[in-house]
């Protein structure tokens, strides 16, 4: 016991820089994960916000078809196969949206 305290006397100053380095070292390690983890979160929100912004686009593409359909039921008399062949494109449009949106909700919410 008491080389071990005559040791701790005589060295006590190597000892304290030792200890003070190896508590940088760990800090450093600590800040650089922490940094690989914030940029792996800033890819991540990229994704997401680019996933965003192509559902938005989609949406905003059928705004204008919206309008040109709304001008077309505006014409006098379609006939009965006008009428549900647009029915049915619109269905169509409406399971793609869904598609995306439901794609957009996985890339937020997955699993």
């Amino acid at each position: 016991m008491e080389k071990i305290v005559s040791i701790l006397q005589n060295y006590n100053e190597i000892l304290t820089e030792a200890f003070v380095a190896l508590m940088s070292l760990i800090l450093i390690i600590f800040l650089a994960r922490i940094l690989r983890q914030i940029k792996r979160l800033n890819f991540s929100l990229t994704s997401i916000t680019n996933n965003i912004q192509a559902y938005f686009d989609v949406i905003l593409q059928d705004e204008p078809q919206k309008t040109e359909e709304q001008t077309v039921q505006q014409e006098p008399v379609q006939s009965k196969s006008a009428v549900q062949e647009k029915d049915f494109e619109d269905q169509e449009r409406r399971k793609q949206e869904e598609e995306v949106f439901n794609a957009v909700l996985q890339e937020y919410f997955p699993g």
